[in-house]
């Protein structure tokens, strides 16, 4: 049993776990019945028995409950905010344990899922299977709510970062080329595309890929994939050597010097902190944040999101710049911005001294924590929070 503390996670476990088992089975199901026929196949190909017994590699449990989970609340449910799906499916325990205003408050009024899962059991493969659900379905669907071609996907830090680029793109030839055969989805493809759909995918990635520095610049055509780190939209300066445990989001206080130096225009000159290089930087975060709000659809997946979401001191809640400017895309779009959020650890740390605690996300949807993956094997080695 889901601890109480995942209202959502337990209550949508508990509405789609017979049909997984059906699904598995190949057996008729209402799961099936109540998805587009593109999802229907991807399911199929991807949990059922039959499919997976001819393949090396195959989707462990709690990759296979995170999919499950998000493509039911989305898809099926519909949900269009984090209040519409609490009222859809755990209305009580929103009423009881006091979450009604962080449910409605404007930064969750948008689709939104947060995957627990522990380190190291495969989130990035979690992350490839729901963007090609969403990409092969607004292709069959254009006019479908519910899915976009467009996604943001971002990193922690820049160890992170070329990760995503290696699973997306494929590693490097040595110089700076890629690989794409060496990519995640095609090394893997017998798992993550059915081979009539392949080609389509294969061709959306290889000319969809955005990295941080052509964010507002390229242009792509059905679609675009653009993967950033963070701090791009933060506007702070990129940690050469950062991986993500040593992230830190920015959240200090801005002095009054500091804010009144923000309304004067900046001038070239290293003397006042204004070097070419930051200024180069600021026009960059401000071209990219406009280029994603003016976007009508997107789909954003955070990559251990407990580093970019909001600050707390105290009692008090303040959101860092990164955010802020999640907020700001979010904006224009309604409930065709989605956001997924991935972390092992997604909670705020609140309170001091004593009373210091934790507060986790209430859009989780999905607990596969580190217990339960060492009880399968799947990790070996205790991963310590260093928060």
């Amino acid at each position: 049993m889901l601890p109480d503390r995942f209202p959502l996670a337990e209550n949508l476990t508990l509405r789609y776990i017979d049909d997984a088992h059906a699904l598995r089975a190949g057996a008729p199901n209402a799961l099936i019945d109540n998805v587009t026929p593109i999802t229907a196949e991807l399911l199929r190909w991807w949990f059922q028995q039959d499919y997976c017994d001819v393949r090396p590699l195959n989707f462990h449990d709690g990759q296979r409950d995170a999919i499950l989970a998000i493509i039911y609340a989305h898809e099926v449910l519909g949900s269009t905010s984090l209040l519409d799906l609490y009222q859809k499916v755990a209305l009580d325990e929103m009423l009881e344990g006091g979450l009604l205003g962080e449910v409605s408050h404007a930064r969750n009024a948008h689709p939104k899922y947060a995957a627990k899962m522990a380190t190291g059991t495969g989130k990035t493969w979690v992350l490839n299977a729901l963007l090609v659900w969403q990409y092969l379905n607004r292709m069959a669907n254009p006019g479908d709510e519910r899915f976009t071609s467009n996604f943001l996907i971002v990193a922690p830090g820049l160890i992170v970062y070329d990760r995503l680029l290696d699973s997306f793109q494929g590693k490097r030839n040595g110089g700076e080329q890629r690989n794409f055969e060496t990519s995640d989805i095609y090394s893997q493809r017998e798992l993550f595309v059915p081979d009539t759909y392949r080609q389509q995918v294969f061709g959306f990635l290889q000319s969809s890929i955005v990295t941080k520095s052509d964010i507002g610049n390229k242009v792509t055509g059905s679609g675009t994939v653009a993967i950033t780190n963070w701090h791009l939209l933060a506007g702070v300066e990129d940690p050469l050597f950062l991986d993500d445990e040593d992230t830190e989001a920015p959240g200090q206080e801005i002095d009054a010097r500091a804010a009144a130096a923000s309304f004067i225009p900046l001038t070239p000159g290293t003397s006042t902190g204004n070097s070419l290089d930051v200024l180069d930087r600021r026009f960059r975060r401000g071209e990219a944040l406009q280029w994603l709000v003016d976007l009508p659809d997107l789909l954003v997946f955070n990559d251990e999101a407990h580093h970019i979401h909001t600050l707390k001191k105290g009692q008090e809640s303040s959101e860092v710049e990164w955010q802020k400017s999640l907020s700001e895309i979010a904006s224009t779009k309604g409930h065709h911005f989605v956001q997924i959020d991935f972390s092992a650890t997604p909670y705020n740390e609140s309170g001091t001294g004593k009373n210091r605690g934790k507060k986790f996300f209430p859009h989780i949807v999905v607990d596969f924590d580190l217990k339960e993956a060492m009880g399968k094997g799947l990790v070996k080695a205790l991963a310590l929070d260093k928060r």
